[in-house]
C-alpha cells in the first residue's frame, strides 16, 4: 500500500543509508559482544552449577537462528527505521507497536546504562586501577559512587559518539572494533601460555600483593564455594537449558540493530540480512566455545566457575577479581603487556556502549515521525543529520535514573526484568511476523521467503510460531526460577506500570491527535518513505 504523504510528518525521514552490511555486521556482532554482555553473564553461570555452557551456547545458537529469520524476513519487507515498532504497528495495529516497543525500546533502555556502567568498571577501570598498583582505585570503581561515576562515563561517550550521526559512528566503531580483536589476541596468548598450575602459583603471588594477608587464595576459592561443578563437556540437557535462559542476556541481541535498517544500503535483501545476524550468532557462538575451552586449558573450569560465584558482577568491592581481562593480564605476571591488553580490550566496551542509545533512538523517531508523540522527537538537527532530540530523550532520562539507581536503597531491584521488557518486545515482532502473510498478503508476497509453504503454511509463519513456544519457555522459566533474579514481585510490578505508562501514553496521544484532526490508525496502515 502506498504512503499517503500527508498523513507523516513530512515525506521523507531526512535520514541517510550510510552504513554497509558490513557496518551492520560489525554492530550485530557486537550486539552479542562476549567481552561485554558474555563475561558479565557467565559470572551467573556458576549458579546452575550442572549446565554445561558448551552445550547451553549451542542449544542458544539454534533458538536465535529462528529468531534471524524472522528478523531478515521483516526488515527486508519493510526495511525502515524504527524496526520492532514499525512492523508491529502495521501488522498488529498501533497500539500495540507503541505498548510493545516503548518499555522494551525505550524505558527499560534507560535502566541499562547503569549495568553498562557495571561493566566498564568490572572490565576495564578496576583491573587497569590493580594493575598499576592502586588496589584501592580498583575498590572504589565496585563502590556505588564508582559505578555512579563510570555510567556517567559511560553517558558522555555515548551522547558524542551517537550524536556524529551514521557515517561517523560506523567509523569509529571499526577503529574500536579493531583495537579489541588486538586486545583479544594479546588476552588469548595470556591464556594460551599458562595452565592451571601456573596459573594458580601467579594468582596467589598477584592477589597476594594487592591483598595482603586477607587475600584469597586459588584453592581458597574453589574451597570457599563449595559447590560440585559439571565438566564442560557433560550432558545434562535439563541443566543445560537451563542455563540457556541465562545466555540469552548475551547472546539474544543479534538483531539489535534491526530498528537501525532504514540507514543501511542493502537492507532490503532477505539473503543479506539474514547473513548479517547469522554470521554475527555464528562468530559470537564459536568463539564462546574456544574461550571456554581456553578457560578451561589455562586456568581450570572449577577454579573460574569457584571465582564467580564468590565474586559475580554486583556481588561487592572485589567483584574485580573475576575480570576476565585481569584473569588474562595476571597469566601475563601482570607488567606491561598484562595493562596493556585491558587497556586494548577496552576497545570492545567502547565500540559497543553506543548500543544503549543508539538502537532506541530510532524507535523514538519512528514514533515521532508517525505523529504519536510530539513531532520535535524526529526532527533531524546537525550537519551530521542526527535526531538530536531522540538521543537526548535516551541521555536525560538515563542520567536521572542512574543517580535514583546507585543512591536510592531498593530501586535496583525494581529493575531486575529489564531483560524480560526487551524479550517481550521481540515476541510481539515474532507473532507480528507469523501472523504477516494474513495481516499484509500483498507485502508478504514480494519478499522471497513467500515461496516457502509446508502443506500451505508458509514456513516463515511456522519459524515463528516454533520461536514464540521457546521464548513462552524462557518467560516461564524466568518468571518461576529464582536463579535468573528476574521473578521478583516488585520488579514485575514495576515492569507492569511502565506498559500500563506505555498504553497511557498511546491512547492519550491518540486523543490528542483526534482533536487536530489526525487519524493515527490510518497513519499506522501506511509504510512511510524512507
Amino acid at each position: 500500500m502506498a504512503a499517503d504523504d500527508t498523513l507523516f510528518v513530512r515525506e521523507a525521514t531526512g535520514l541517510v543509508r550510510e552504513w554497509s552490511s558490513y557496518d551492520a555486521w560489525i554492530y550485530a556482532f557486537l550486539s552479542v559482544n562476549i567481552v561485554t554482555l558474555g563475561f558479565y553473564i557467565w559470572t551467573f553461570n556458576a549458579f546452575i552449577p550442572q549446565g554445561s555452557p558448551i552445550l547451553a551456547t549451542i542449544i542458544a545458537v539454534v533458538a536465535i537462528t529462528f529468531q534471524n529469520l524472522i528478523y531478515a524476513t521483516l526488515v527486508s519487507s519493510m526495511p525502515r527505521v524504527g524496526g520492532d515498532y514499525v512492523w508491529q504497528s502495521r501488522l498488529l495495529g498501533g497500539f500495540w507497536g507503541f505498548f510493545l516497543s516503548w518499555p522494551g525500546w525505550v524505558f527499560i533502555l534507560w535502566l541499562w546504562v547503569p549495568i553498562y556502567g557495571q561493566m566498564l568498571s568490572w572490565l576495564l577501570l578496576a583491573p587497569l586501577s590493580a594493575l598499576t598498583g592502586n588496589p584501592g582505585l580498583a575498590q572504589f570503581w565496585s563502590s556505588s559512587t564508582g559505578l555512579f561515576v563510570s555510567s556517567m562515563i559511560v553517558i558522555a561517550f555515548v551522547f558524542i559518539y551517537v550524536s556524529l550521526g551514521m557515517r561517523w559512528y560506523a567509523r569509529i566503531q571499526q577503529a574500536l572494533f579493531y583495537v579489541g580483536v588486538l586486545g583479544l589476541a594479546i588476552f588469548a596468548y595470556g591464556l594460551l601460555t599458562t595452565n592451571p598450575g601456573s596459573f594458580q602459583s601467579a594468582f596467589d603471588a598477584q592477589v597476594g600483593t594487592w591483598l595482603g594477608s586477607d587475600a584469597p587464595t586459588y584453592s581458597g576459592v574453589v574451597e570457599a564455594a563449595g559447590v560440585d561443578f559439571a565438566g564442560l563437556w557433560n550432558l545434562n540437557w535439563g541443566a543445560s537449558y537451563m542455563l540457556f535462559p541465562m545466555l540469552l542476556f548475551w547472546i539474544m541481541w543479534t538483531v539489535w540493530g534491526s530498528t537501525l535498517f532504514g540507514e543501511v544500503r542493502e537492507a532490503g535483501e532477505f539473503k543479506k540480512m539474514f547473513n548479517v545476524f547469522e554470521a554475527a550468532l555464528l562468530a559470537a557462538g564459536g568463539l564462546a566455545i574456544v574461550l571456554w575451552l581456553l578457560f578451561d586449558a589455562a586456568i581450570g573450569y572449577e577454579f573460574y566457575q569457584a571465582l564467580n560465584y564468590s565474586y559475580f558482577v554486583g556481588s561487592g568491592q572485589l567483584q574485580w577479581l573475576s575480570s576476565p581481562t585481569l584473569l588474562a593480564a595476571v597469566a601475563m605476571g601482570g607488567g606491561p603487556l598484562g595493562t596493556l591488553e585491558v587497556v586494548l580490550m577496552g576497545g570492545w566496551f567502547f565500540a559497543w556502549s553506543g548500543t544503549v542509545f543508539l538502537s532506541s533512538t530510532r524507535v523514538i523517531f519512528a514514533t515521532s515521525f508517525d505523529r504519536t508523540i510530539p513531532e520535535v522527537f524526529s526532527e533531524v538537527k546537525t550537519r551530521f543529520n542526527t535526531p538530536i532530540y531522540a538521543i537526548l530523550l535516551m541521555a536525560v532520562p538515563s542520567t536521572v535514573v542512574t543517580v535514583i539507581y546507585f543512591y536510592v536503597p531498593g530501586f535496583q531491584t525494581l529493575t531486575l526484568a529489564a531483560t524480560f521488557a526487551i524479550a517481550i518486545t521481540f515476541f510481539g515482532s515474532t507473532i507480528a511476523c507469523m501472523l504477516f502473510p494474513v495481516r499484509r498478503p500483498e507485502l508478504f508476497s514480494k519478499n522471497p521467503v513467500s515461496k516457502y509453504e509446508i502443506a500451505g503454511v508458509p514456513l516463515i509463519s511456522i519459524v515463528s510460531g516454533i520461536f514464540a513456544l521457546i521464548l513462552l519457555s524462557v518467560f516461564y522459566l524466568w518468571a518461576t526460577e529464582s536463579v535468573y533474579g528476574l521473578n521478583n514481585v516488585r520488579s514485575m510490578g514495576f515492569m507492569a506500570v511502565l506498559y500500563i505508562l506505555s498504553g497511557g501514553i498511546y491512547f492519550g496521544m491518540k486523543y490528542y491527535r483526534q482533536q487536530e484532526g489526525v487519524d493515527l490508525d490510518k497513519i499506522h496502515s501506511e509504510i512511510p518513505k524512507d
